[in-house]
């Protein structure tokens, strides 16, 4: 009996999902699909062999053994601080790259870039700003790199923090910024909550924000972008084409609605609290307290 048209559709987007998990190099077992679906094996080479001539999926053989791949395109761009804008840039350079996305992934993708390029733009003191976009029909993911004072820094700097891994604390908040009377602290706190991979890195101090994810972020950050800007911030954001959790229903989280649509609430990553390493950040439990609580009602 033939697969219904729906049965298919579930088939395929398993199998999209599951390169897209691996990283782009899965090996799809005809044997273990057939068994998890429900299907002969000859169903499921059928499917394989037309996401192959349609292009959706490619192949590597190494001897016997075949790992697939999903068709990946990507775009650089790079651009002199001074004078740019978030807005110009998305509507020239970005808009149409992700064209065709599902409408939670294109309107999230977009709050986040825009929030962490304006971010960059006004707050890195730098003088270049370095993009990668990264598109496949798994996930849709962009890389910002800027060559300015670094974010840990800047946060340290202007509260007087005495080593920069406890702006990795302030950051977690989403009530500080450097900058109060144009920007309210929020920008990062949401973009790093409304994907489903955010890192940003600086001075060698990494903030993650990755539910349920196994990718590592030197999957897609290699050496030699490093080697692009040796000082600053860089930010990596990812979000999968199957995400449905709207900026909306994201930013419900974090109010008290219908009482208050401001940002009332607040989520903080307790175990950067710790201070019985062997490099504490904080020298008391009392200490680590206060700081936990500072700016937190701002």
């Amino acid at each position: 009996m033939p697969l219904s048209p729906e049965r298919r559709e579930e088939i395929v987007s398993a199998m999209i999902n599951t390169i897209g998990e691996h990283n782009n190099n899965a090996a799809l077992a005809p044997s273990e699909l057939a068994k998890r679906f429900g299907v002969s094996g000859q169903s499921i080479a059928r499917i394989i062999k037309k996401l192959e001539e349609s292009g959706r999926v490619l192949t590597v053989a190494e001897g016997k053994k075949k790992s697939f791949s999903l068709p990946t395109v990507t775009k650089t761009l790079e651009y002199k601080t001074e004078g740019l804008d978030e807005e110009s840039v998305f509507a020239s350079d970005v808009k149409a790259f992700i064209s065709g996305v599902p409408e939670c992934p294109y309107k999230n993708f977009s709050y986040a870039f825009l929030e962490m390029l304006n971010n960059a733009i006004e707050h890195s003191n730098g003088s270049k700003i370095y993009i990668y976009l990264i598109k496949n029909e798994y996930r849709l993911a962009f890389l910002l790199m800027d060559d300015g004072i670094g974010i840990f820094k800047k946060i340290s700097d202007a509260l007087g923090l005495r080593e920069k891994r406890h702006a990795l604390l302030e950051l977690s908040k989403g009530k500080f910024t450097t900058d109060p009377g144009s920007h309210s602290g929020e920008g990062i706190f949401f973009s790093s909550k409304c994907g489903d991979l955010f890192t940003l890195m600086s001075d060698g101090i990494s903030f993650l924000s990755a539910p349920d994810y196994n990718m590592l972020i030197d999957d897609v950050v290699t050496p030699l972008m490093r080697k692009k800007f040796r000082t600053g911030t860089e930010i990596f954001f990812e979000i999968k084409m199957s995400h449905t959790q709207t900026l909306a229903e994201l930013f419900q989280e974090y109010t008290d609605a219908p009482e208050s649509y401001g940002f009332t609430k607040t989520k903080i990553p307790i175990r950067l609290l710790e201070y019985g390493d062997s490099m504490p950040l904080f020298l008391s439990r009392s200490e680590a307290v206060q700081r936990m609580i500072t700016h937190v009602t701002r």
